[in-house]
């Protein structure tokens, strides 16, 4: 595959209180009968401490912004709670006429920088969210005692399916403390209570990589599925990775076939991270985040057929 670049769309410029920073983990919906896709993110006030907004571009051409983003559609949670520091938007489902917004929580924490565990906001077809419960929707156990996080969730053959980002280990890299992570899979009845069926879907080569996440999957025909994720490597930051699989739980990792890099300038010359694909009418388009994580806002570029 190769992609075509075209550029960013937004970046935040202090046009709310809460909006100062960051326009991160672009997460699109496509709205068929407006013909706009919808771009879920997550953007912060001077504080880091993430809220859910959102805005909608032209589904035929996505570097033309219609509505901007204005209002927030999901803050933080009580002090406390797993998401009492911020929340990012991960994946948006569509089912029963509801909207399931599954999400990234994170807690600042003292010994280790973070916490993260992924929850669940639904609305009523719109986009008035409420957060399901003050608790993850997939906990810490003494499997996975660290951090679960960037859940992708689908529902496909009577089944809400959902791959996600399982954290194995705090390590040094380079003197910094980071997460050691792999990518994983569970199912659910209901879309709320789910059972880990597959901790090792994307394993990391340690020799190279400390961690890959945000997986994102699109299930082309009843038997292949992609999945485009980042990768974190020890000796450069974010690139994206890509693999396929004919049943969803083992992968085959084809990293050299992603056929998109960092540029040789800008926004996203430093790295490319959390991509999130969307197939509209006959185009394919990689949305993404650049420089600093998401700092530098998100663009997308566009398959060539």
């Amino acid at each position: 595959m190769k992609w075509i670049k075209k550029g960013r769309i937004f970046e935040p410029k202090g046009e709310f209180t809460w909006m100062q920073k960051y326009g991160i983990l672009p997460t699109p919906c496509y709205l068929e009968k407006e013909n706009l896709i919808r771009i879920y993110f997550a953007t912060s006030s001077t504080d880091n401490i993430g809220k859910i907004t959102f805005l909608d571009v032209d589904a035929n051409d996505p570097s033309k912004i219609i509505n901007p983003p204005k209002q927030i559609i999901l803050s933080e949670g009580e002090n406390g709670t797993f998401d009492d520091c911020g929340v990012n938007p991960s994946s948006v489902v569509t089912h029963n006429n509801q909207k399931f917004l599954y999400y990234v929580g994170y807690q600042r924490s003292f010994k280790t920088p973070f916490s993260l565990f992924p929850g669940l906001a639904i609305a009523e077809n719109s986009n008035d969210f409420s957060r399901l419960k003050k608790v993850p929707v997939i906990d810490r156990s003494e499997k996975y005692p660290y951090s679960l996080a960037a859940p992708f969730v689908i529902f496909d053959n009577s089944k809400f399916k959902m791959w996600l980002w399982i954290a194995t280990k705090w390590e040094k890299v380079n003197g910094k403390d980071y997460l050691s992570a792999n990518i994983g899979y569970a199912e659910s009845d209901d879309g709320i209570t789910w059972k880990m069926i597959k901790d090792d879907c994307i394993t990391i080569n340690p020799q190279t990589e400390f961690s890959v996440g945000r997986p994102w999957v699109v299930k082309v025909d009843t038997e292949k599925y992609q999945m485009f994720y980042s990768v974190r490597y020890i000796d450069k930051l974010y690139r994206l990775g890509y693999a396929e699989s004919k049943d969803g739980l083992n992968w085959t990792r084809k990293d050299n076939e992603i056929g998109i890099d960092v540029s040789t300038n800008g926004w996203d010359s430093e790295m490319i991270c959390y991509p999130a694909v969307l197939n509209v009418k006959n185009k394919t388009y990689l949305f993404y985040n650049g420089n600093n994580n998401g700092a530098s806002g998100f663009g997308y570029a566009e398959l060539e057929n």
